[in-house]
């Protein structure tokens, strides 16, 4: 008599064939759940950016055009954020001891530099060698914004237009001094004395804004500002604008004419982009890009800086490392132009 609990072999394979397979997916659900929980914990290990504050470096004087959109723009970028963010004003020497300080820093993602057309263009040609270099210390983040440059004099000064200033500084060689602060103001005062062939004492300074404070209370009779500087000196009457460095009369200034009526052929827009030490991280880079480019397009902030005079000019990274590369060009030809020597 046959055990009623032997199966035949047949049926014994498919059991063991059904057991294997329901295994099988045991493990493999098992494993789902393993690695679902190993990402959870790697993901709790991995902290959110930013964790603390970041510190962004204006190269330039408080006040200066440079440190106006910083600290505007970083309120914006800070609420996206979720952190404060510090700027921090590090003037001299024609921006070239902040950028260096910044080009410095370490490139985890919490310093920034606010980087203009002197510090990442100009200054290639105007110093024979830089204590950082433009391109290879520095990562680019976004462009921000451009601006021109007005040409300011003590009201004292008996001239209501550029070509009277002209007239009333070659009869009068060697008695006027003008000053600069950055290479938007370098730049335009010296082609107006090398093209017009002026004798004009000049004086450097750590930025536009001493350079402006001197020119109001006498001690130099002429100063290139940034527009965002140099209209509100002018609507209180202690300078008086006489032209502008762009190609066309500024809607800020109406009845102001650009500089080329004095230097033919002139014209130069200063502007601004952020940059990152090299090596900050791509997904950071590309982080704060996303933030910058929120920000420049928020109509509130936008409406704040166009009281200034700012124009806005958000892009990629890339465009920003093709703009600054053809921007080094252009301004080498402007402080040639101009015929600077390179210190």
């Amino acid at each position: 008599m046959k055990d009623s609990l032997t199966w035949p072999a047949s049926n014994r394979i498919a059991a063991g064939a059904h057991a294997l397979s329901s295994l099988r997916l045991l493990s493999l659900s098992a494993l789902t759940l393993l690695v679902g929980a190993l990402h959870q914990v790697a993901d709790a290990a991995t902290p959110s950016y930013p964790q603390h504050a970041l510190t962004w470096t204006v190269a330039f004087p408080a006040g200066s055009a440079t440190d106006q959109l910083a600290r505007v723009l970083a309120e914006h970028v800070g609420k996206q954020a979720g952190q404060a963010i510090v700027v921090e004003n590090k003037p001299g020497a024609n921006g070239t001891l902040g950028t260096s300080s910044a080009a410095k820093a370490a490139a985890d993602g919490y310093s920034f530099l606010i980087a203009t057309s002197t510090t990442h263009a100009a200054n290639a040609s105007l110093y024979r060698k830089l204590p950082y270099d433009p391109i290879k210390d520095f990562t680019p983040v976004s462009r921000l914004a451009e601006i021109p440059f007005i040409m300011l004099v003590n009201p004292a000064v008996p001239a209501d237009t550029a070509e009277k200033f002209v007239a009333h500084a070659r009869a009068n060689p060697d008695k006027m001094a003008w000053g600069s602060g950055s290479s938007g103001s370098l730049i335009p005062g010296q082609a107006l004395v090398s093209a017009n062939k002026l004798v004009l004492a000049h004086i450097p300074y750590k930025g536009v804004q001493p350079a402006m404070t001197d020119a109001i209370g006498g001690t130099i009779q002429l100063v290139f500002g940034d527009l965002a500087s140099g209209v509100p000196q002018v609507k209180a009457g202690k300078l008086r604008a006489l032209a502008v460095t762009s190609a066309k009369p500024h809607p800020m200034l109406p009845g102001v004419p650009p500089l080329s009526t004095v230097v033919p052929g002139f014209e130069m827009t200063a502007w601004f982009a952020m940059y990152a030490p090299a090596g900050t991280p791509e997904p950071i880079v590309a982080k704060m890009n996303q933030w910058v480019r929120n920000a420049l397009n928020d109509k509130a902030l936008q409406q704040k800086l166009a009281q200034s005079g700012f124009g806005l000019t958000p892009s990629t990274p890339a465009e920003l490392g093709l703009f600054a590369a053809k921007e080094t060009l252009k301004w080498a030809k402007a402080v040639q132009a101009a015929g600077i020597v390179a210190e």
